[in-house]
């Protein structure tokens, strides 16, 4: 069960965020797939929701196999953000999703360096299956690479599903998937950062040892969604699904792929140790390699932070810099 208001946990958070995360855990064990996608809607809506709420001109690029880049603000390739939105492969983006990002996009060009924000629009299950939304990726980097964009200056970030697929990236750069257009790059990728990526998504020892602990989703509710995502998907794509099964040498290489690499979790998640795993299997392959842990935090904390207008003074500060730093 979510802590009260009265434990140490309820203390340490504002009465919004309370009720913002006893609202969500409920809405996360009670609502079938259908019904996610309902509530919470799909990143076409929430892009132009934000867009008009800021009074800015939509910029959407078709880029193949039914994705699209949505950019916030003008489309810019000297230095391109990818972000790539969590949900499960269900359902898309939180409202603070752009927020977040619009806020990383506007103190970057007060730094100096002005910077394209780009969202992946891709394809939710059960409407495509895996490769699919790799496969929009792939073919997303592309078109931004296409279009001017060198690598070194592309930084991927991608929450939960999100991180998960910026894994199946790495993962296809080592391990071509047939069907999927190979990525080749002329130099490795500038950066990529995970919050809390959906490291294990199958039933394991590490979805057990933080359940219950404050968190707005459970192990029972991921690995409910988890096996939506399964539906239809051959055994030979789980080092792809699930990262923390694939082999120990798997992202050997992942060095020459992407020049640094970031990983948060919250301390109150129930993915916080899959996440802590995933993140010493890429520190063993990888020296640039930075874990961040938000003391207390749910999962993808600084979004629900930024949902009820509370402000993220440690992490978002944090992330501003570590992206800063990879645009040379």
């Amino acid at each position: 069960m979510l802590k009260s208001p009265f434990s140490e946990l309820g203390r340490s958070k504002s009465w919004k965020r309370v009720l913002l995360d006893s609202a969500t855990l409920w809405l996360a064990i009670n609502l079938n797939r259908r019904q996610l996608r309902v509530v919470f809607g799909e990143a076409w809506g929430t892009y132009h929701a934000y867009m008009k709420s800021k009074k800015l001109k939509p910029v959407v690029e078709e880029t193949g196999a039914d994705g699209r880049l949505l950019w916030i603000g003008p489309k810019r390739t000297e230095r391109v953000i990818l972000y790539i939105h969590g949900g499960a492969f269900l359902f898309g983006p939180l409202e603070s999703g752009p927020i977040l990002w619009g806020y990383i996009q506007d103190n970057l060009q007060e730094r100096g360096k002005p910077t394209g924000v780009a969202f992946l629009n891709y394809s939710l299950v059960p409407d495509a299956i895996f490769p699919t939304q790799l496969k929009q990726a792939v073919l997303a980097i592309q078109h931004l690479i296409v279009s001017g964009a060198a690598p070194e200056n592309i930084q991927l970030t991608g929450d939960s599903a999100g991180g998960l697929i910026i894994h199946q990236i790495f993962s296809h750069i080592l391990h071509p998937v047939d069907g999927v257009p190979k990525l080749k790059l002329s130099a490795p990728l500038g950066g990529a950062y995970m919050m809390a990526p959906w490291a294990t998504t199958v039933d394991d020892e590490v979805y057990h040892t933080n359940d219950n602990a404050g968190d707005v989703v459970t192990a029972s509710v991921l690995l409910y969604w988890a096996s939506k995502m399964y539906e239809g998907v051959p055994r030979s794509a789980m080092p792809y699904l699930n990262p923390n099964g694939a082999p120990d040498d798997w992202l050997r290489g992942i060095d020459k792929v992407v020049n640094r690499v970031l990983i948060s979790a919250g301390g109150a998640e129930v993915l916080r140790d899959a996440v802590i795993k995933y993140f010493k299997t890429i520190e063993k392959h990888h020296k640039n390699t930075t874990f961040f842990l938000q003391d207390k935090g749910a999962h993808v904390e600084t979004f629900l932070l930024l949902l009820v207008r509370d402000e993220d003074t440690k992490f978002a500060p944090f992330l501003l810099d570590w992206l800063e730093q990879g645009f040379s």
